[in-house]
């Protein structure tokens, strides 16, 4: 497959992640084998994380590239959880060897909590997460990775305490190098846990030379462009004042949607909806679940207290105003936009009632 990048975001646009790896699987399968062959080296990097994300790739449902990926593994210069060598043999790796691309899952600790999360160790000093990018994104050829919202944002340790802070001044991929001009493109893929057929996808764009059209989040937009509410199989449901008043009618034979029960789709930009899991058999919505916002930059404190139910004012406002535009990312990106306006506002008048 040698698509230019337009033409390689026009067919992902048009076939969506799962269409597009059915459509190109040989061709994905060969760019990871010609990047073994050509002795490309990628780092995978673990933090603060339970290596779901590892998981949820290796699980991928395509035999085809879930051999791809279980061939190159052998040829991945790191990765904590599958690599067969350990100790300083593997830290060997990280010291003498440049990334072509380095893909980071966990989130990274920072400040006075950077010991938190530290792998291999100097003249008998442990080495921090942080140590480590700092020394391995210069050195980094082709692209970063951040696989999952704890890379990406900071995730479920980022979450703050009952005294507002994160235990361990936790951060993803975008806060620590926001303003910092790393020298190739990161492409951030959050999710809890990501994606399995969306990194599928950046990798072999990454590995062809081709970084995929990104929004402000550094998300690819072809992932990242509509929110799950606008593409979501109960949104029949909303639109109708049909909702679930309990979880006793989550399923999905009750025709019900879940936003009372806390759903976060209507906040939430991602193709969960279009793409699906394990397969494109199912996804949160569809099983019964509300969306808890896990794709969000802010997951998990904006999208808390789960199963709360956020007021509809926020969504009935964007359908208003937005009526007269066309086309989902427009629809998605005016939600997004008045809902973060009334939720500041909220914000705001909450603080003046404190002073």
């Amino acid at each position: 497959m040698r698509l230019s990048r337009r033409e390689f975001n026009k067919a992902l646009a048009a076939l969506g992640a799962t269409g597009f790896l059915m459509r190109y699987k040989t061709d994905v399968v060969k760019a990871f084998e010609e990047a073994k062959s050509s002795g490309v080296k990628l780092f995978w990097l673990q933090g603060q994380s339970d290596s779901a994300c590892t998981v949820s790739l290796l699980q991928a449902s395509d035999p085809d590239l879930y051999d791809a990926v279980e061939e190159l593994s052998v040829g991945i210069s790191f990765h904590p959880t599958i690599m067969p060598s350990f100790g300083d043999e593997a830290i060997r790796v990280l010291e003498e060897e440049d990334p072509d691309v380095l893909v980071l899952e966990g989130s990274i600790p920072t400040g006075k909590m950077e010991s938190a999360c530290t792998f291999g160790e100097r003249n008998g000093k442990e080495i921090t997460l942080v140590e480590w990018l700092n020394e391995l994104i210069p050195r980094t050829k082709v692209a970063i990775v951040g696989f999952g919202s704890c890379a990406a944002y900071g995730g479920i340790p980022s979450g703050k305490d009952f005294d507002g802070k994160s235990p361990t001044n936790a951060v993803g991929l975008y806060q620590f190098l926001k303003g910092r001009n790393p020298p190739v493109p990161v492409v951030l893929l959050p999710g809890c846990p990501g994606h399995p057929d969306w990194l599928m996808v950046t990798l072999a764009s990454v590995l062809l030379g081709i970084v995929p059209k990104l929004d402000d989040y550094w998300r690819p937009e072809v992932f990242f462009s509509s929110l799950i509410h606008d593409n979501c199989a109960r949104r029949g449901f909303y639109d109708e004042g049909w909702f679930a008043e309990s979880f006793h009618e989550s399923d999905m034979r009750h025709n019900k949607c879940l936003f009372k029960l806390g759903c976060r789709g209507p906040m939430t930009f991602s193709a969960c909806s279009e793409t699906k899991w394990n397969g494109g058999i199912n996804v949160c919505m569809n099983a019964g679940a509300p969306c808890i916002g896990c794709m969000h930059p802010n997951f998990p404190d904006e999208t808390s207290p789960f199963f709360k139910a956020q007021s509809r004012l926020e969504i009935d406002l964007t359908k208003t105003v937005f009526t007269t535009l066309t086309g989902a990312v427009l629809i998605g990106a005016g939600a997004y936009i008045v809902t973060h306006a009334i939720r500041e506002s909220k914000v705001e008048k909450e603080r003046r009632k404190e002073e």
